[in-house]
């Protein structure tokens, strides 16, 4: 296939994106074309057509081609196309790309990407440290800022053990919790956590199943301080 002008690229995508070869004519002159006008109206393009089958193309322009333009119009294609899955590349580019305009580009892409989503699966463990291992991760990731639903860029996969010591002087309550962090291009982490509540003397069950939420709670708290730190660097 001939070199693609930029002209002929607006023209070839005035129609419906959805199957149109010439979408892929363009993403091949996106990755391919040695001209960087032609590249850069690529990107332009893809992004106001709103081409979501485009946004692995525009990620690596944003992080390999050489020319500061088509970087920058790749990131405001990705900011327009929105998808959230693209944050770990404008995050790097916002940090380390070489040209300040593609940094800047970058960093209102971003913002403009809203803060990140989270969903969380129901926890594996006991039935009645379940809703309150979920429900503390929910309301601390909300503290932090980020946006817990149904679906996400992140996916939660809560583990909790409660142990009980009723032995001794004291009535401990031990609670260790995990989590599998998986984002949307498969990439999975691993946090833990754990916390521990003491109490003096025999306790009811109505007060041990406080306690134990407040550890839960603790537990929770510590798991998303990790979270926090690993979805930074994401």
């Amino acid at each position: 296939m001939g070199r693609l002008l930029p002209a002929v690229l607006v023209l070839a995508l005035a129609q419906p994106a959805a199957a149109d070869p010439q979408v892929d004519a363009a993403i091949r002159a996106l990755r391919r074309d040695s001209s960087m006008k032609v590249r850069t109206q690529a990107a332009i393009v893809l992004g106001q057509r709103l081409v979501a089958q485009a946004v692995p193309a525009l990620r690596e322009a944003v992080a390999e081609d050489g020319a500061a333009a088509v970087r920058i119009a790749a990131v405001a294609a990705l900011a327009k196309i929105g998808d959230r899955g693209a944050r770990s590349t404008l995050r790097a580019a916002s940090e380390a790309d070489p040209d300040a305009s593609v940094r800047t580009a970058a960093k209102r892409a971003l913002e403009a990407l809203g803060p990140i989503a989270v969903s969380i699966e129901e926890p594996t463990g006991p039935g009645s440290a379940r809703a309150p291992m979920r429900d503390a991760l929910a309301a601390h990731l909300r503290e932090r800022g980020y946006k817990v639903g149904d679906e996400g860029e992140f996916h939660l996969k809560p583990t909790v053990k409660v142990d009980v010591d009723r032995d001794g002087p004291k009535t401990v309550i031990a609670v260790k919790a995990s989590a599998v962090l998986v984002d949307r291009d498969g990439r999975v982490d691993l946090v833990e956590s754990s916390a521990r509540a003491s109490v003096t003397g025999p306790v009811s069950d109505g007060h041990l199943t406080a306690y134990a939420a407040r550890a839960i709670d603790a537990a929770a708290r510590n798991l998303t301080e990790d979270l926090a730190a690993r979805l930074g660097g994401r």
